[in-house]
């Protein structure tokens, strides 16, 4: 594993798991909120800044989780892993849900989008702290009123018992107080509230912003902001944020109305500030414009109690949605160890290659000498599917019938899902060859049901003898109770598929058969074509010389296949895939990994 796609699981899963957990810690935080409703503005406050921690701890201990699960390795990495040195390797199959597939493909892109977005928001806050500072070195545009009103800032700091020095500054271009630095606090008065705000309106909005500096208030909201970059993402973030500068203003507003011995001159002076506020106030400094001035005003001149609201009680869906979300996360907690790469020596290293595969079973032989390579829940029973049709073909071939008889399809033969490359209609006759054909190339069930019908003695002589060919073979985990593989009873084992295989192999006619890629037949002097159900006949680089697949709701994707890996035969089963893709990427690994252990 690269460091890069260390860095991308390690960041990237996290990010993604985040989603559910912000929409919860926001929905909790909602009701929270509401409940303490008419509670001091500080108690809110504190929730809503709890809920941002949680918002940067709950990413932040998935990645330290991240970075202690053992990082899972490709099979090829595993078995040179295992072939170079002296090592004893357990090969610990990771089991990986297909919508994970699918997410991990396209955790580099969301990553790499990610760190874009963060830099952005970096560079705003860094914009806007550069506002903010070029703002007071540039304030003091009336220097005759300095004096006067740093005094009286002063007096006030005095008050609140503020240690360190606040200077005071005016700004022309500055429509409402601003605020900022920690341990040398500046507050930047627009110049134009000297002339349209009375004294007592002006120290008002003093105290108010004192009262941040007398908070800290300023590095919380520093730190609220480097939040906010980090997970810009996520609506909730967003939402909490708002809340703390609301809460935060409120406080402000109390500690103000306090100073002054009563809240009118706090509220008009807002009042004012209403009739100048603009959007877009850089979130680095502190503004006495933040939070909705409407409802401030109304709380300093006439404090109610908030009633209940129903809309209150909906984060409760949030809370829902979001649990429902983590009970349908696919674990992915390794499996028993299996092992199945060994390197003997005298002291050998024992070491465990975590391997993620998207199918449930699987079981790679090597034909000549029947060694089991790789396996993965071999040994459990579970549907093949079509992968039945493997043993009707030889049943139907044993019974030696006329292969240029031809069949007629009844509408029972067609009921049911059908392969849509084949097109097959009631009454329709084709000779019992071509029925093998469409069988085993594109895997057609009616086919399979026809001939099961045909068969001498019909179609429960044909099941018994289905089974007692199975038995013949010594498929003690084997049970077929009809042709096509349609019924979810049609069981086996990889480990069982893989002698049957080893078994078709006997059979020169399915060998032939089974490894087309392609196939026609001809119908009233039409001709239809159709493709193999296994892509992988068809590809140049694969020497596959029988080959059958499988697919239902509950089987899943199933392959099975006898190919030629380094040199040698080898017999491949894989069961129970999510879909065609991850199966295909399963025995590409595979193929990988036994051609480099060869080689190394």
């Amino acid at each position: 594993m690269t460091p890069a796609t260390t860095l991308t699981e390690l960041l990237g899963w996290p990010l993604l798991h985040f989603v559910w957990q912000g929409a919860l810690i926001a929905s909790v935080c909602a009701i929270l909120l509401a409940l303490t409703r008419n509670a001091r503005p500080q108690l809110r406050y504190m929730l809503a800044c709890m809920a941002m921690l949680m918002c940067l701890l709950w990413p932040a201990l998935g990645v330290l989780q991240q970075w202690q699960d053992p990082q899972t390795i490709s099979l090829e990495a595993a078995i040179q892993l295992a072939g170079k040195a002296n090592v004893s390797l357990d090969l610990v199959w990771v089991k990986q849900s297909m919508l994970a597939a699918q997410i991990e493909a396209w955790l580099p892109l969301m990553v790499s989008v990610w760190s874009m977005g963060v830099l952005l928001m970096l560079m705003r806050l860094a914009l806007g702290l550069l506002w903010v500072y070029r703002l007071g070195q540039n304030g003091n545009d009336i220097a005759a009123l300095m004096q006067q009103w740093q005094a009286r800032t002063n007096q006030l700091a005095y008050q609140l018992a503020i240690r360190r020095q606040v200077t005071l500054k005016f700004q022309k271009d500055l429509l409402s107080p601003v605020t900022y630095g920690c341990l040398k606090p500046v507050v930047v008065m627009p110049a134009s509230l000297l002339t349209g705000m009375s004294p007592d309106m002006l120290e008002a909005l003093l105290a108010h912003e004192l009262a941040h500096i007398k908070r800290w208030d300023y590095a919380v909201n520093l730190l609220q902001n480097l939040v906010l970059s980090m997970l810009f993402y996520h609506p909730a973030v967003w939402w909490i944020s708002k809340r703390i500068d609301a809460e935060r203003e409120l406080i402000a507003d109390d500690m103000a109305a306090t100073m002054m011995g009563q809240a009118r001159p706090l509220a008009r002076a807002l009042q004012v500030l209403d009739k100048l506020q603009i959007a877009g106030m850089p979130q680095a400094a502190m503004a006495a414009s933040g939070g909705d001035l409407l409802s401030r005003i109304k709380r300093l001149v006439r404090p109610d109690v908030q009633p209940w609201h129903w809309k209150m009680a909906a984060p409760v869906l949030g809370i829902a949605a979001a649990l429902l979300l983590v009970l349908q996360q696919v674990s992915a907690a390794p499996e028993p160890p299996l092992p199945t790469v060994n390197k003997k020596s005298e002291a050998p290293v024992h070491l465990s290659a975590y391997v993620k595969t998207s199918s449930g079973h699987v079981l790679v032989m090597d034909e000549q000498s029947g060694k089991v390579l790789l396996e993965k829940n071999a040994d459990t029973i579970v549907p093949i599917a079509s992968i039945s049709k493997l043993v009707t073909a030889m049943v139907m071939l044993d019974a030696k019938q006329d292969m240029s008889e031809r069949i007629t399809f009844t509408k029972e033969d067609l009921t049911g899902w059908q392969n849509t490359q084949v097109k097959l209609q009631p009454g329709m006759a084709l000779p019992r060859q071509t029925l093998l054909e469409l069988m085993l190339i594109p895997s057609s069930n009616a086919a399979a049901r026809a001939m099961a019908r045909s068969y001498p003695g019909g179609k429960q002589a044909f099941i018994t003898a289905l089974q007692n060919k199975t038995a013949s073979l010594g498929l003690q985990a084997t049970h077929l109770e009809e042709a096509a593989g349609i019924s979810e009873n049609n069981r086996s084992s990889a480990r069982d598929v893989a002698r049957l295989v080893k078994a078709t192999v006997a059979y020169p006619e399915l060998r032939k058969l089974t490894s087309r890629s392609e196939g026609q037949y001809t119908v009233a002097d039409k001709t239809y074509e159709y493709q193999s159900t296994n892509d992988l006949t068809g590809n140049k680089e694969w020497d596959i010389s029988l080959s059958k697949t499988g697919y239902s709701k509950i089987a899943g994707r199933c392959l099975t296949m006898r190919t030629i890996i380094a040199g040698k035969p080898v017999i491949m089963v894989l069961l129970n895939a999510k879909n065609s893709d991850v199966r295909t990427d399963d025995i590409v690994q595979i193929r990988n990994a036994l051609e480099a252990a060869t080689q190394s």
